[in-house]
């Protein structure tokens, strides 16, 4: 009855506005009112028409919790919580199984600030012409009760509103359950890009590797799109079985990757995953490529980090504030991931971590501007009985890939690289390593540490020197940055540093990020590093074992 009040109401202001329209209906209507008089109506069927509409939307609100508990469904504030929990964005920091490289879900702390719910259709008032025959007034009025009554059908059917679609929560919501029971099924879609321009100016012609091989050093200028992501990711008949499907490709190296893991939940201490996926041996390898400090990933990283490997891992918080990730895989370092493997050994690996004062958030920076100090400790050790790559020429199968490598950059499994005549074929190798960042009003401090043993060394001809037996490389990383426009502009500073027994890299510049929405969802970052004969090669990162120079990179990154 109260719609019907208020559309008698809008017709009489219409036609109020519209004398000819009066005359028609009502020949012995007296004259037209004066302009004043019209709109001092107009204001007060505004007024009322605007209290219709509140009430309206209350009974409508009212119509729906009682649906929803003669239903047994949540009510939306439920359905949201329902939806983040089944994407795996409860409010504690997410871990990094759920996370391919660089793929979404991962991180449901980069959803960017305000999300979109359901999408609506714009209300057919509110596009009404303003003219001098029909009053914008009207057109506000029909608006106003068209925004009051539409969601007042939207509980009325069972057969309807089981799931959510087209909404925006950290990725495009495809599919979402209203009740995860009843329907638990949930698909999300992520897209994030890198779009990189790379320049190196060299300070050397050529490099001497340890087998004495002389190897040029080449100055390089190129655009790439450097890493682009699709990942479709969700649940499927339980909340607790999830997955996650990534297709990952490159223009640096023309490559495509297709990647993923599936998984269940059993509690928030222990979750089971398989699939292809990082192998955890230090901390700035399992943060996303989206959220490096500067344009990607340090030298001394990439130089003792370990790859990405199918395996079997599991990931939970035992206790709360403290985060594990340890698995078996197949291949600690290594290019050749297919079948048949020419060896029955696995790579074990593990990383814990501690947030002692709170969550700590994605990435480096301080990007959501702490009022409290907060903090993150952690440790990784990996081992594998390691052998010879078949491709010694690194990212075979994955461009993320990297090889085992002497402190100088020569393959360790190139013919003389530990001296005349030897040719390695297996060894050991474990990798330690221990990392500490700091949070704190637009500042923040890390640093890691690294430390890799190499023995056991066995070899198919010659003989290994007795003081390359027990081969030890160390180093690490330290990083800085400061926001001066807060949630828009970093400053930072950074280096690394690699040191072994055949000779010490090292690399040390800075640089700018700006948050163009002033979210992480849309970053641009300028860099320029001074490198001294970088013991790492990947060309994804824009490093090439042996090279000196100046390197400079700017890119855009976008993430949705």
């Amino acid at each position: 009855m109260r719609n019907l009040r208020a559309a008698a109401v809008v017709i009489a202001a219409l036609c109020a506005g519209r004398p000819g329209l009066a005359r028609a209906q009502a020949p012995a209507a007296a004259a037209p009112r004066s302009a004043p008089d019209v709109e001092d109506r107009l204001r007060r069927l505004e007024g009322l028409v605007d209290r219709l509409a509140t009430e309206n939307r209350q009974l409508a609100a009212e119509n729906r919790k009682l649906a929803a508990e003669i239903r047994g469904r949540p009510t939306a504030a439920t359905v949201d919580h329902a939806v983040r929990a089944s994407q795996g964005e409860g409010p504690r920091p997410p871990l990094p199984a759920p996370v391919l490289p660089g793929a979404s879900p991962a991180d449901p702390e980069d959803a960017p600030q305000g999300e979109a719910g359901v999408a609506e259709t714009a209300a057919p008032g509110a596009a009404a012409p303003a003219s001098d025959d029909w009053p914008t007034g009207g057109g506000r009025m029909l608006s106003a009760l068209l925004d009051a009554g539409g969601g007042a059908g939207q509980v009325e059917d069972d057969r309807m509103g089981r799931f959510l679609a087209g909404r925006y929560d950290g990725g495009y919501v495809l599919v979402a359950p209203t009740d995860e029971q009843r329907t638990p099924f949930a698909l999300k879609f992520n897209l994030a890009s890198q779009l990189r321009y790379t320049g190196f100016a060299r300070a050397a012609d050529s490099w001497t590797d340890s087998s004495g091989l002389i190897r040029p050093i080449l100055n390089q200028s190129y655009f790439s799109l450097n890493r682009a992501w699709f990942t479709f990711s969700g649940f499927a008949f339980s909340p607790k079985l999830r997955f996650n499907v990534s297709v990952f490709t490159t223009s640096t190296t023309n490559q495509t990757i297709f990647q993923g893991f599936f998984g269940y939940a059993f509690s928030e201490a222990f979750a089971l995953y398989g699939g292809y996926y990082k192998v955890p041996g230090t901390r700035e390898w399992l943060e996303s490529a989206r959220y490096t400090l500067g344009v990607d990933r340090t030298m001394a990283n990439t130089f003792f980090r370990p790859s990405l490997s199918p395996g079997v891992w599991a990931t939970g918080e035992p206790i709360e504030n403290v985060y594990y990730y340890a698995g078996i895989f197949n291949e600690f370092n290594a290019s050749y991931l297919t079948t048949p493997r020419n060896n029955n050994n696995m790579t074990y690996s593990g990383n814990l971590w501690w947030e002692p004062l709170g969550e700590f958030g994605p990435g480096y920076t301080d990007q959501e501007l702490h009022e409290t100090p907060v903090a993150r400790t952690g440790t990784s050790v990996s081992y594998q009985r390691s052998f010879r790559e078949s491709d010694l020429s690194g990212g075979a199968t994955n461009p993320e890939n990297t090889i085992l490598r002497l402190s100088d950059g020569t393959p360790f499994y190139q013919r003389d690289a530990l001296g005349p005549g030897v040719l390695a074929l297996a060894a050991n190798v474990a990798l330690v390593s221990y990392d500490l960042s700091v949070k704190y009003r637009g500042w923040s401090l890390s640093g890691e540490y690294y430390a890799r043993w190499i023995q056991g060394i066995a070899t198919s001809s010659g003989t290994v020197p007795r003081d390359l037996l027990n081969l030890f490389d160390s180093g690490g990383l330290a990083q800085v940055s400061f926001s001066p426009i807060p949630t828009k502009l970093d400053v930072f500073g950074r280096g690394s540093i690699v040191s072994g027994h055949f000779g010490e890299g090292s690399e040390i510049g800075g640089g700018l990020n700006w948050y163009i929405l002033g979210t992480r969802n849309l970053r641009g970052t300028v860099e320029v590093k001074k490198i001294n004969h970088s013991p790492a090669n990947n060309p994804l990162y824009g490093y090439f074992a042996g090279y000196s120079g100046t390197l400079v990179q700017a890119q855009v990154v976008t993430d949705f």
